[in-house]
């Protein structure tokens, strides 16, 4: 068997050298500025520093077109579902005459189309090519967002989040299925959380931009501030749409990207040939049997609901928190505020993403990063902590943001050897832990019982250390799925996705 294994890996590490060897002649005369870079982004560790040099440069081409339009249709995504809570807090609510806690019904209809419509999307990324479906969802957002900027009544606000849920359904998992199928799982782990940082910067854009437009641009042409937040907003996010349809990549199994040689989209296939299953063009009938027949699905739908509710205290509440105080905090204050939970977010997410790549143990930083939310909730269930440690117990929960690439990433490296159930179950994940926070977050975090949401914070105190125990259920199912697969016999494994080179990702990540 070791003899077999040993065989297997030089000769795919022959089939790999030889793609690079045919492809030396052609790279001598890349750019200076691009072998530096690659020489600058080696010495953090971004790149393997016994990785060739011809290998690397095809990673960079990845990684400029998948990440940043990803990055940048992702922060748009989240810049405009935030830009509804500051417009809400700058003008809007006594404009449109809004009451009670209809802003949470509002956030409500948005996650319940969102949800509704993303397991099919997701379906119909696997017919149509997603470097053309997902810029062109993108526009239809951007152009929903416009809409709110005209809005006269409250109905029309519910329309066009109605419609914003629709178009952004498959974005998240649509980036999420692309980056898993032209990476190996040790590269993973830091781009999925490039990616998710982009959630955070949108939001902390999306405070600043509303600070901005209240103040230089309200009334002008005749417009109130929150109006203004609109008509950017859409026009930041249908910009980076048409950069969509130039730059992002389909699946490698379909037509070559635009941005790289036929050499490289060889080796780019070659490379993570026995380390992710190459991506279907349609979803087989027996999928949902293989998908509910694994615990996949359940706890990692699972991590994920409960990650989504620990996420909300520093979100939405945290913005009607501060408004309720409107005695003690300006109308700028209470948009720039909340982006410390943001900074906060980034700087934690981006950490633990190159942590899980270096060690390859997703869990590691998860559990870490769990204990500052859990005493983050701790703080404002007690409530009676003082005014600076209400504003320290919003602010822990941005640790919680590190979650989400950190989930994502091992969800991704644990099903790489089936790329059409690591598609429905990431988009399960993403479909039913929104759903469940459209519901709960009504009941939860009403906006007529700010500044205090005490039964909201009593549930995610709860929530918070239920994350612990999903996080070693996954941790030690993933390292009995992976002894269980040193055992079995060759001709066995030949039959199965998941080779002796995808074990060791597996054994890594547990």
């Amino acid at each position: 068997m070791v003899a077999d294994e040993e065989s297997g890996k030089t000769t795919a590490r022959s089939s790999v050298r030889q793609e690079l060897d045919g492809y030396e002649a052609d790279s001598k005369g890349s750019s200076s500025v691009g072998s530096l870079w690659i020489k600058l982004i080696t010495s953090i560790g971004w790149y393997p520093k016994d990785m060739p040099d011809e290998e690397k440069r095809l990673i960079l081409k990845l990684d400029l077109s998948i990440l940043i339009f990803g990055c940048l249709s992702f922060f748009t995504k989240y810049l405009d579902q935030q830009s509804i809570t500051n417009a809400y807090v700058s003008g809007m609510k006594e404009e449109l005459g809004m009451y009670g806690d209809q802003l949470n019904y509002i956030t409500a209809t948005f996650w319940a189309s969102y949800c509704t419509f993303m397991i099919p999307a997701c379906y119909f990324l696997t017919h149509y090519p997603a470097n053309r479906v997902l810029p062109a969802l993108e526009i239809g957002w951007g152009l929903s967002t416009f809409g709110l900027a005209w809005a006269k009544n409250v109905e029309t606000l519910y329309a066009m989040r109605f419609f914003t849920g629709v178009f952004e359904c498959c974005s998240f998992t649509g980036t999420i299925y692309i980056i898993g199928s032209w990476y190996k799982p040790g590269e993973i782990g830091r781009r999925v959380a490039l990616f998710f940082i982009a959630s955070p910067l949108g939001t902390m854009f999306a405070g600043y931009l509303q600070a901005a437009a209240y103040t230089n641009l309200n009334q002008v042409h005749g417009l109130a501030g929150w109006r203004w937040l609109f008509i950017v907003d859409a026009v930041i996010t249908l910009a980076i749409a048409a950069l969509g349809f130039l730059v992002f990549p389909d699946v490698p199994t379909r037509k070559k990207p635009r941005f790289i040689t036929a050499e490289e989209h060889t080796l780019a296939r070659n490379r993570i040939q026995g380390l992710v299953a190459p991506p279907q063009l349609q979803l087989s009938r027996d999928i949902f049997k293989r998908v509910l027949s694994r615990w996949h699905w359940y706890l990692f739908v699972l991590q994920w609901t409960l990650m989504d509710q620990n996420f909300l205290p520093g979100a939405q509440p945290f913005s009607l928190y501060l408004k309720a105080k409107s005695n003690i905090y300006s109308v700028v204050q209470i948009n720039t505020i909340p982006t410390i939970v943001t900074a906060v977010s980034i700087v934690v997410a981006f950490s633990c993403g190159i942590i899980a790549d270096k060690t390859g143990r997703f869990w590691l930083p998860a559990i870490a990063v769990t204990f500052p939310v859990l005493a983050g909730m701790i703080l404002l269930v007690a409530w009676d902590v003082g005014e600076s440690g209400r504003l320290a117990g919003f602010i822990l929960t941005g640790f919680e943001a590190a979650c989400s690439p950190l989930t994502m990433g091992w969800a991704s490296v644990v099903m790489a050897g089936d790329a059409e159930e690591r598609a429905v179950v990431t988009a399960s994940m993403n479909a039913i832990g929104q759903a469940i926070t459209a519901g709960t977050q009504v009941v939860q975090y009403p906006a007529s019982r700010a500044p205090n949401f005490r039964g909201g914070f009593i549930s995610v105190l709860a929530t918070t250390v239920g994350q612990f125990g999903t996080i070693l259920a996954i941790l030690f199912l993933s390292t009995r799925d992976q002894k269980r697969r040193r055992t079995v016999l060759p001709s066995e494994q030949d039959a199965t996705v998941g080779n002796v080179t995808l074990d060791k990702a597996l054994e890594a990540s547990s």
